[in-house]
């Protein structure tokens, strides 16, 4: 009967030690995970001298990389990105996220210190590419 009652226990106390997780540090700069949307594996990645290292078709990055100015412009990501898919490597470049050739401003804007989770695509028109986008 112990038995019966701990395992319908189990799933309150796991859902509690996850609420506690939830809870993080105010942070000083621009805290960002990243989530693997390309359908691919992404091997080696390293986005503005931050390295990632692999990231799975799917997955998320398990921590926070910590940057201390990051832009955005038209939901995407003003980064500098380098991987390695399929074997061949993929780059992406600040200049050439949301629409190429403009210059961030005025229409980018500078990231608050925050929490931010940025999603990691294939362009379909472009080849050798990666987009970061903001998630909403």
């Amino acid at each position: 009967m112990k038995k019966l009652l701990y395992l319908l226990l189990l799933p309150f106390f796991f859902a509690a030690c996850g609420e506690a997780a939830v809870d993080l540090p105010t942070p000083d700069a621009v805290m960002v995970k990243f989530e693997n949307k390309t359908g691919e594996n992404i091997e080696g990645l390293v986005v503005s001298r931050a390295n990632i290292g692999d990231l799975g078709k799917g997955k998320t990055t398990g921590e926070y990389y910590r940057f201390e100015t990051l832009g955005q412009q038209f939901g995407y990501a003003l980064v500098e990105a380098v991987g390695t898919i399929n074997g061949k490597r993929h780059f992406t470049a600040s200049a050439c996220q949301g629409v190429c050739g403009t210059d961030s401003a005025p229409h980018g804007t500078w990231l608050e210190p925050g929490y931010y989770r940025i999603t990691i695509h294939l362009p379909p028109a472009e080849k050798n590419t990666m987009e970061f986008r903001m998630k909403q």
